[in-house]
Formats: C-alpha cells, structure tokens, sequence
C-alpha cells in the first residue's frame, strides 16, 4: 500500500494503534486456566469498543475475532475450548480493520510459571529480534 495523504497515514496509525491495544489485552488475559475462546472474546470486546472489525471474519469468514495456537500447533488457530496450562507457549495474532485500513500485530505469550525452557526460548526468541533490529 503507498501513503498518499496525511489522512491515510492517520488512518493507519489509528487502527496500527486498535491492534497494539487488542494484542496487549489478549496477552494480559494469558493465564493457566483460561481457555483460548475466552481470550478470543476479550479481544473481540476491545476491537468492537474501538468501532473496528476482525479482519479475518470480514475477509475470509474466519470463525473467531483472532488466531490463537498452543504449543506445536500451526499458526493461525482457531481459538476454541483449550484450557492453557503453566508454561504453554501462546501465539497471539490479530488483525483489525476500521475505515478501510487493515493492522496485523502478533506476539508469542508464556503461561506463568515458565519452564526453563520456555524462558530460554523468550530468551532467544528476544535476542534474534534484537539482532534483526541492529
């Protein structure tokens, strides 16, 4: 997509803004005993609060506000009965769409306690970003 005027670049912030919200609030929500369908439901409460849409239900009919994956599962997962439990590796991924734009964010989430693996991971995971970055 190719910025034109300061409106779409507005626009853009606003809903790259909407997504970081709803992700930060799916990865507060993180903790053993939620399932990932509840997860899905407090992100589909912020991105309605903010007057946006999920982008996947409005392009590809997809049947949750979000994706959510557990441990070895594919990205993109559909959000369902699953309890999290200490430790799980969570792949949060949001995609919103208000005005005609579209934000995609996604994060990775470690149910507390963490493993030592898990914080090794987290740990590694960080400093390649970092690395990517510099």
């Amino acid at each position: 997509m190719t910025i034109r005027t300061d409106n779409e670049l507005d626009a853009l912030r606003a809903v790259g803004r909407i997504a970081a919200e709803v992700l930060e609030a799916m990865r507060r929500a993180v903790r053993p005993g939620i399932t990932t369908a509840e997860i899905d439901r407090v992100a589909r409460t912020v991105i309605e609060t903010r007057g946006a849409r999920s982008a996947p239900e409005l392009v590809y009919k997809f049947p949750a506000a979000t994706c959510i994956s557990v441990n070895d599962e594919v990205v993109h997962g559909v959000p369902g009965l699953r309890v999290l439990q200490p430790g799980d590796v969570v792949k949060l991924d949001v995609t919103v769409e208000k005005d005609g734009f579209m934000a995609d964010t996604a994060c990775t989430a470690i149910v507390e306690p963490r493993s030592a693996l898990g914080r090794r991971l987290a740990s590694c995971a960080k400093q390649a970003f970092e690395a990517a970055l510099a």
